[in-house]
């Protein structure tokens, strides 16, 4: 080889650990909730305490009560009812009353026993994310309250499998090692593509590979390498995994 030459004397594409990855757009763990969709991780998914459709037959007895509760001041202060009728009239009333209230206070009572995912240690909640809720907690428009609970729960679902190391997050950039007209070895890199899902498809990897490469052509280009050699190189490629 000529002293003065210049060649691509390797091309790798890494696959590399991301040690620090934005999870914000899957939502967030905290010891309070913001919002009516957050999940109570210290309970089952099925407990009574989170279920949504208890929690509408408690809004409904809230209402029940507050009818009663309006119909006895009503009884009290129409004048229809003779005073001392008036007293006969009051105790069922107020006893209606106060067993819809003992029911309210049943109704959501937890009955898994706070077996839910929550450890020793771990934030109990887990708060959607602005994909789905405004800054308030409330519902984006176009997505019913429905579809924002599955959707958080399908988020909540992917966090906690990449807590167990079902998968993680990787970055994609490509090395090229080259030694120029002074004979020096020098190591030329892509800027890379970090926060991508290890379990995405193949597809996906090769195309940031292929634009991580286009970048890195543009370079080596631009010192000279000629487009034969940057063929060469892309066709002769090596794949590490870090």
């Amino acid at each position: 080889m000529s002293k003065n030459s210049k060649r691509i004397l390797s091309l790798t594409i890494r696959r590399m650990p991301d040690e620090c990855p934005d999870t914000s757009y899957l939502g967030n763990y905290a010891n309070q909730p913001t919002s009516e969709y957050s999940i109570d991780r210290a309970h089952s998914q099925d407990c009574a305490s989170v279920r949504e459709d208890i929690r509408k037959a408690k809004t409904t007895l809230e209402h029940v009560q507050q009818t009663i509760g309006d119909l006895h001041i009503l009884a009290q202060y129409n004048g229809a009812l003779a005073n001392a009728k008036l007293d006969v009239e009051r105790e069922p009333m107020d006893e209606a009353y106060d067993e819809v209230g003992e029911l309210i206070e049943a109704i959501d009572e937890c009955d898994c026993d706070e077996r839910g995912d929550m450890q020793r240690g771990e934030y109990r909640y887990f708060n959607p994310s602005f994909n789905y809720v405004d800054k308030s907690g409330k519902a984006l428009p176009g997505n019913t309250p429905e579809e924002v609970r599955k959707y958080v729960r399908q988020d909540y679902e992917r966090m906690e499998s990449l807590n167990r190391g079902d998968w993680s997050y990787i970055g994609i950039r490509v090395d090229a090692q080259v030694t120029l007209s002074t004979g020096v070895v020098q190591d030329i890199t892509s800027g890379g593509l970090w926060g991508i899902e290890s379990d995405s498809e193949s597809s996906y990897f090769d195309e940031v590979a292929a634009d991580e490469w286009s970048q890195l052509k543009e370079e080596l280009s631009s010192m000279g390498f000629s487009k034969r050699a940057l063929a060469t190189a892309w066709k002769e490629r090596k794949e590490k995994d870090e």
